[in-house]
C-alpha cells in the first residue's frame, strides 16, 4: 500500500497470486494461475489463459519490431472475438496505448478518432457483418485508395504510419498482420528477455486506453485511463459482481465501450472465467450458444435478454445453465431476492472506468433501501452539489453528483486537466441524484441533454449537426424520451426547408453514412417552425417538446 495515495502497490488474484497493477503483470499472473483453462472461446478458436499470454507476446514483439514505443497509440477496429483481446494485451505489453474504434463507426467518425487521438498504428479486420472496413477507411482517409505502399504520410493524419489488416486484403496500403508477425520472429534481439524488460518498465501510472465517447458539444470526448485504474477497479469488482472461477460468460457489450472491458474482459482475466463469443449476435443463435457452451453468466441489457428468452421458447432451447444475469437476482443461498430489496441499477461512466456506485448482487438490501443505485465503491468519494451554485448539499438533497478518487480518468485527451476537474479533484457527472444518510444513492436522471439509449451515450448535438447537413432540413431538434426497454428513445423534431415535405427515408439514408447506427433517431416528427416552443432568444425549449411527445413515443426503429 502506498502511504501517500492509499493505493495498493500489489493486487491478488482469487487464487492468491500477487501481481503489480499493470495489464502485462495481470496477464502473466492469470496465465500462471489458470494455465490451460479456457479463457476465450469462439466458433473457430478455443484459447486458454496460457495461450492468450503466448499469442499476445507475439503481437507485442511485432509492434516493437515496427518501431512502436512507450505510449505509442494503436487503434483497434475489430468485432468482439478472441483476437481482439489478444491484440489488446499485446499492445499493452509493448507499452502502447490502445484506442478502441467502434464497429458502428462511419467514415466521418473514423476520421475524427484517427486524427484526434493521434493514432500511429491502426489494426483492423477487413469486414464485420455488413461493414466493409477497407472501404470505410478509404472514405475516411483522402488519398488512401491511391497509396502504393504500406508506409503512410497524410497531412490530415500526421502521426498515422501504418494500417495492419488481420485477414485477407488486396490493398497496397495494407500491412498484413501475418507478415508483421513473421518479420518480428526473425528479429533475434526482440526475444522473450527483451519483452520482459519492456514489460518491467511499464508502471501502473502509464496510460493504457483512450476511449472515445459522445460529448455534449457534439464532438466526442477521448477518455484517458491508466493501467493502474483499469486493473485495480476491475479487481475490486470481483467482490461485488458474483464472478466465479470457471464461470462461462457471454456479453453483448462490445470491448470498444467501457462495459465490455470493466465487467467482462478484465474481470474474467482476474477471476479465471471463460468468455464466449458469438459469430452473429442474433437472439436465436445466442440461445443455442448458451445451451451448447453451458454458459453460466450473461452480461446483457434487458432488451437483449428479453429477445433471447423469447427465441429460446420458440426454438425449444434450454437456458438452464445460466445462474447469473437471467431473471430475478438471487442471494447466496439461491433464493430470489424480494423486489423491494433489490438494486435499481448501478451507476458509473467511462470517465470513472465504470461503476462508482455499487452493491453486492447477491446481498439483499436493507429494508427501505430498495431501488437504490448503490453505495460508494471503496476509494471513491461522492457528493451532491447544487447544479447552479456548486454548493455542497446535505444528505437527502437532490442535485448533481460529483465524484473523486483513484478510478477517475487522467483526463480528456488534448484537454487541460483544469478544464475537466475542479481544483480539488472533483468531477461533475451531469447526473441528478440524492445520497441518503446511509450512503445509498438514488438516480433521478440527467442534468444535461446527453441521451442514454440501450446503454450507449448519444450526443443530441452530434445528431442535430448530421441532420442539418441534409439539404432538405432547415432545423433539427434531438432529445431523449423515456422508454421502458431502451431507457430512452431518440426523437428528432424536423423543420423542413421552405414548404417542402420531410422525407424520413432520405434522412435515415443521409445519417447512415455519417453517424453510428445506434445514434440514428428511432422516431422523426416533422413540425413547422412556428409550432416549436422557443425562448426569447429563439432557442428551442426541448423540455416542452419532450413532454409533448413523451406519451406518444413508440419503440419502432
Amino acid at each position: 500500500m502506498s502511504a501517500e495515495s492509499g493505493l495498493s502497490l500489489m493486487l491478488d488474484l482469487p487464487g492468491g497470486a500477487a501481481f503489480r497493477p499493470t495489464l502485462p503483470d495481470c496477464l502473466q499472473a492469470a496465465a500462471a494461475a489458470y494455465e490451460d483453462a479456457e479463457y476465450l472461446v469462439s466458433s473457430d478458436q478455443r484459447v486458454s489463459f496460457r495461450e492468450a499470454e503466448r499469442a499476445s507476446a507475439k503481437i507485442a514483439r511485432a509492434l516493437l519490431a515496427l518501431g512502436s514505443t512507450k505510449e505509442s497509440r494503436v487503434g483497434l477496429l475489430m468485432s468482439n472475438r478472441p483476437f481482439w483481446a489478444v491484440i489488446f494485451f499485446g499492445i499493452a505489453r509493448a507499452g502502447g496505448i490502445t484506442v478502441p474504434f467502434s464497429t458502428f463507426y462511419q467514415a466521418p467518425e473514423i476520421a475524427w478518432c484517427l486524427a484526434h487521438t493521434d493514432v500511429e498504428t491502426l489494426i483492423i479486420e477487413p469486414s464485420y457483418l455488413r461493414q466493409d472496413y477497407l472501404a470505410l477507411l478509404e472514405a475516411a482517409i483522402p488519398g488512401l485508395a491511391d497509396q502504393k505502399g504500406p508506409t503512410l504520410f497524410f497531412p490530415d493524419f500526421p502521426f498515422l504510419r501504418r494500417i495492419i489488416v488481420a485477414g485477407a486484403c488486396d490493398r497496397a496500403w495494407a500491412l498484413s498482420l501475418d507478415d508483421a508477425l513473421d518479420a518480428a520472429a526473425s528479429r533475434a534481439e526482440i526475444d522473450d528477455a527483451f519483452l520482459a524488460r519492456v514489460e518491467a518498465a511499464i508502471s501502473p501510472a502509464d496510460r493504457l486506453l483512450i476511449i472515445c465517447t459522445s460529448g455534449s458539444s457534439g464532438e466526442p470526448k477521448a477518455v484517458v485511463h491508466t493501467h493502474g485504474v483499469a486493473v485495480r477497479i476491475t479487481n475490486s469488482f470481483l467482490d461485488y459482481l458474483d464472478l466465479r472461477r470457471g464461470d462461462r460468460n457471454y456479453t453483448g457489450q462490445p470491448f470498444f465501450w467501457i462495459g465490455g472491458l470493466n465487467v467482462n474482459l478484465l474481470p474474467a482475466l482476474q477471476a479465471g472465467m471463460c468468455l464466449i463469443f458469438a459469430d452473429r449476435p442474433e437472439p436465436a443463435e445466442l440461445a443455442r450458444l448458451i445451451a451448447d457452451e453451458s454458459i453460466t453468466r450473461l452480461s446483457l441489457w434487458p432488451a437483449q435478454i428479453k429477445a433471447i428468452v423469447e427465441a429460446a421458447e420458440r426454438e425449444g432451447v434450454s437456458l438452464a445453465s445460466v445462474r447469473s444475469g437471467l431473471g430475478a437476482p438471487r442471494d447466496e443461498a439461491g433464493l430470489v431476492i424480494p423486489a423491494d430489496r433489490r438494486m435499481g441499477g448501478v451507476l458509473g461512466m467511462t470517465e470513472s472506468f465504470g461503476m462508482h456506485s455499487i452493491d453486492r448482487r447477491t446481498t439483499p438490501l436493507p429494508r427501505g433501501k430498495g431501488g437504490t443505485w448503490g453505495r460508494h465503491l471503496p476509494g471513491v468519494e461522492r457528493r451532491i452539489v447544487d447544479p447552479i451554485t456548486r454548493a455542497v448539499l446535505p444528505p437527502g438533497s437532490k442535485g448533481e453528483l460529483e465524484v473523486r478518487g483513484y478510478t477517475l480518468m487522467q483526463g480528456y485527451y488534448k484537454r487541460d486537466r483544469e478544464e475537466v476537474f475542479a481544483a480539488d479533484g472533483w468531477f461533475a457527472t451531469d447526473d441528478l441524484c440524492t445520497i441518503d444518510a446511509d450512503d445509498f444513492l438514488y438516480f433521478h436522471g440527467r442534468a444535461g441533454e446527453m441521451i442514454k439509449t440501450s446503454g450507449a451515450n448519444v450526443s443530441p448535438r452530434e445528431v442535430e449537426l448530421a441532420l442539418q447537413s441534409h439539404a432538405g432540413i432547415e432545423e433539427a431538434i434531438v432529445f431523449g424520451v423515456p422508454d421502458s426497454v431502451r431507457g430512452e428513445t431518440i426523437v428528432a423534431v424536423i423543420v423542413p426547408v421552405g414548404e417542402g415535405r420531410f422525407d424520413e427515408a432520405a434522412a435515415r439514408g443521409h445519417l447512415a453514412t455519417r453517424i453510428s447506427s445506434f445514434k440514428i433517431p428511432h422516431r422523426f416528427v416533422a413540425m413547422a417552425k412556428e409550432e416549436i416552443p422557443r425562448t426569447g432568444s429563439e432557442k428551442p425549449i426541448k423540455g416542452v417538446l419532450r413532454d409533448r411527445l413523451a406519451d406518444q413515443s413508440s419503440n419502432k426503429e
